[in-house]
């Protein structure tokens, strides 16, 4: 009998895949299902039914299935099965960095005079397009890097009828990865690479500025001494660094082992030794930048004790998890050796 419906199945999977191998694809898998069809009608494939080809069908699954099986790896940049998630964060971030913009916009509108607003407001659009530039490609450079190191099972979702009981994970898995937490953690460690390391004019404080005849202004000042970039920068770029390489580890192997557990040690030692040496250094900001000298004056009198309570506060959180990482980390995998757990 006429098998159309493999013909046609056929045909769905071969114009997903690149014209190259569309036809070698094309043949085998043709191959393939008759030579299905034949074992299912017990060497009388010339009396089976349609329905015959319909379960030899849902055997092979779908078209989109089985030309990802046949399609080479690395064909996207970010691939369909992590695309809703960079979907979700790309929107997220653009619409943090709007409503930003947003109230920036109007804390200018109100505090500069009409003349000048025009002026005031492409600068400010200026701005926001690098902003979304770059967080654009923060963005897509993290999910394209997931996209090469993490299999393509960590993103796909079974179906309510291809799900087992038995894939169930344990109750108390501790060493499972939460993959989505990680991702973001991804996202937002490049974004402070590149800002940090780019863009750190940036990092600073916003405030209205009264001229003498009346005129109000937003000004911003960037806040990040020069002691910041001498003695800081690179080993917080070595820290945050390991860090990310370390979440695409995770997310790849989709469990905690010894190794990335002490890793995760080393990193909060490390931070914690960068912290205290912030705390206990020359102060890492700087107000030069403010013009006012009696704005200036003012701030001096409580940004840098806040900025030092900031890291105060990070030294002691950094320290904390790190304690009770430790302590954890001596309890499960001492534990297994004394038990000849695994």
């Amino acid at each position: 009998m006429k098998a159309e419906l493999f013909d046609r199945y056929v045909h769905e999977v071969g114009r997903r895949l690149p014209k190259k191998q569309r036809t070698d694809v094309e043949a085998e898998l043709q191959s393939l299902l008759m030579d299905a069809l034949q074992d299912r009608a017990k060497g009388h494939e010339e009396e089976a039914s349609v329905e015959d080809q319909v379960a030899v069908l849902k055997e092979f699954g779908s078209p989109r299935e089985v030309a990802a099986r046949y399609a080479p790896p690395h064909r996207y940049l970010i691939g369909p099965g992590v695309f809703n998630i960079y979907l979700i964060v790309v929107a997220a971030t653009a619409g943090a960095l709007t409503i930003a913009y947003v109230v920036l916009f109007g804390l200018t509108a109100w505090s500069t005079s009409a003349n000048a607003i025009g002026a005031a407001a492409g600068e400010l659009l200026s701005s926001y397009i690098n902003a979304l530039l770059t967080a654009f490609g923060s963005v897509t450079l993290t999910f394209a890097v997931l996209e090469r190191f993490v299999p393509a099972s960590a993103w796909e979702k079974t179906s309510e009828k291809e799900w087992d009981p038995r894939s169930l994970p344990p109750v108390e898995d501790a060493e499972r990865v939460e993959r989505g937490g990680l991702i973001v953690s991804s996202v937002f460690l490049v974004i402070a690479l590149v800002v940090f390391n780019l863009f750190p004019d940036w990092i600073g404080v916003g405030f209205v500025r009264s001229a003498g005849d009346g005129v109000r202004s937003w000004q911003f000042g960037p806040v990040l001494a020069p002691v910041f970039f001498s003695a800081y920068l690179l080993w917080l770029d070595a820290i945050w660094g390991v860090q990310l390489v370390l979440n695409v580890v995770l997310i790849r192997q989709g469990r905690w082992q010894l190794a990335t557990r002490l890793v995760e040690l080393a990193l909060l030692l490390g931070g914690v030794v960068l912290i205290g040496q912030m705390l206990t250094g020359p102060s890492i900001v700087t107000l030069a930048s403010i013009q006012s000298t009696e704005l200036r004056d003012v701030l001096t009198r409580f940004v840098p004790g806040m900025v030092r309570f900031a890291l105060l506060i990070a030294l002691i959180a950094t320290a904390g998890e790190g304690i009770a990482k430790l302590v954890r980390l001596v309890r499960v995998y001492v534990f297994r050796q004394e038990t000849g757990t695994t």
